[in-house]
């Protein structure tokens, strides 16, 4: 039988609901002080979405939340959402940063490989192509983004 899990309101990670205490940060997750600050955490984030879409700038929006009344810690969380500076935000990238430089470095090794291919089955011997920029690009961004992995885990 699975446990109940829940984010936690001040966090967000997945905690057990017998638990109590989030592991995380050590925030009580059970009644109503748990429940109001996931309350004004989601109409927090509405107001800076809202606004987001208006085409409000970072800084009004983290001034209409001061105005608002928001305590800093939640603006600031808030902030990173908006920005999508979020944990999660930040993986998806990487993970987009990793593929792409495979492409690239794929993408350059074949373009060598096939003209080569195309230049000695000639009878002249021909001219090939060694894709050099994809090929560096590719693996730079491959090896970074493998990095920033290596050093989140």
């Amino acid at each position: 039988m699975s446990e109940l899990m829940i984010d936690c309101p001040y966090c967000e990670h997945r905690v057990l609901v017998t638990n109590g205490l989030c592991p995380s940060c050590n925030s009580e997750i059970k009644g109503a002080p748990a429940t109001q600050r996931a309350a004004l955490r989601q109409k927090a984030s509405a107001i800076a979405k809202t606004a987001r879409a208006k085409g409000a700038s970072l800084g009004e929006i983290e001034t209409e939340l001061g105005k608002a009344g928001y305590d800093d810690a939640l603006i600031k969380d808030i902030m990173l959402e908006v920005e999508g500076k979020t944990p999660e935000a930040s993986a998806e990238l990487n993970s987009s940063e990793l593929r792409h430089g495979v492409y690239w470095l794929v993408g350059g090794i074949l373009v060598t490989v096939i003209s080569y291919g195309i230049a000695s089955s000639s009878e002249g011997g021909g001219v090939y192509l060694i894709a050099w920029g994809p090929m560096v690009v590719g693996g730079m961004k491959f090896i970074r983004a493998l990095a920033r992995s290596n050093n989140r885990g």
